[in-house]
């Protein structure tokens, strides 16, 4: 569906309520991505829980804008909490970039933690560590491969060699959403700039509601350094947890039906009450019941 905003422009969003819903989950994408990447942690979600998931502007059938920036991306959760939530409490998920930009709205946005019972950062991007890789051999390689995706897009390509969800691991309604965003040339520069942009964003330094922190096994670089950062990230709140899955990794975190239910299981769960360390956890699929409860409910 669509959300109209004060300014004309609109939103592509998906809503889903239930009625005896008695709390919600604001989800944020991850750079680049789109909100169908959040489908199987939906699905797995308990019955009393309902969600709000977003394209941010120019992304999928969201209208495009020439301003950009926290504040805009700020402005833009509240408006779509005030609009959607009903004062019911609130979860802040995100993946990636989206889980430093839900824990900053929580911590930098004025009255943003209010009627916030817990955030969760899904394999987030420390916007430090990103800062610090300009003009490394990685840095080349994103700018390469932006340009190189645009191009594929430009030329039709991009619905033959998919950049996302490669493996076709959800439903096929879903799989033909993904093509359809990953086909469009917009995406590649709305990336490259997010990227960009992502840059000069604050890093987070206190976080004062719950926090759960949830790390992918492996990572394209040293999982070691990976771990040690994500752990910096639970550090951040006085209440906090990190959990590591086995197997995962940062995509497949939700591309995963299995690993999406873990996340979604987190997501759902009792915030920490205090800080703890580290602990590994196997996916909904390694354990004895492949299907959880909150599964079962939601499905």
């Amino acid at each position: 569906m669509l959300h109209e905003r004060p300014d004309g422009s609109r939103i592509e969003v998906a809503v889903d309520i239930p009625p005896q819903a008695q709390r919600i989950v604001l989800l944020n994408n991850g750079m680049g991505m789109p909100h169908e990447y959040w489908d199987w942690v939906c699905g797995a979600l308990p019955a009393d829980m309902g969600y709000v998931r977003f394209n941010p502007p120019g992304y999928g059938l969201s209208t495009p804008t020439t301003h950009y920036g926290l504040e805009r991306h700020f402005a833009l959760l509240q408006e779509l909490r005030e609009t959607y939530t009903a004062g019911l409490p609130l979860v802040l998920a995100g993946h990636s970039l989206g889980g430093y930009l839900v824990a900053a709205y929580a911590s930098f946005h004025p009255g943003a933690a209010e009627g916030v019972s817990a955030v969760v950062m899904v394999d987030a991007t420390d916007v430090a560590q990103l800062r610090s890789s300009r003009r490394s051999e990685g840095d080349r390689w994103f700018h390469q491969s932006m340009l190189m995706e645009r191009v594929y897009a430009l030329a039709g390509l991009s619905a033959f060699r998919p950049a996302l969800n490669k493996n076709q691991t959800y439903r096929p309604d879903t799989n033909r959403s993904f093509t359809a965003f990953g086909a469009e040339p917009r995406t590649w520069a709305m990336t490259h700039r997010d990227y960009r942009d992502a840059m000069t964003y604050p890093a987070l330094t206190a976080l004062d509601v719950p926090l759960s922190v949830v790390t992918a096994e492996n990572n394209q670089g040293d999982n070691a350094e990976h771990h040690a950062v994500q752990a910096k990230m639970a550090a951040l709140a006085k209440s906090s947890r990190h959990h590591i899955i086995d197997g995962a990794d940062h995509e497949s975190l939700l591309t995963v039906q299995a690993y999406a239910e873990t996340v979604a299981e987190v997501i759902a769960g009792e915030p920490p009450a205090e800080r703890t360390g580290s602990e590994r956890r196997q996916s909904a699929g390694d354990r004895p019941a492949a299907k959880t409860a909150a599964c079962a409910e939601r499905s």
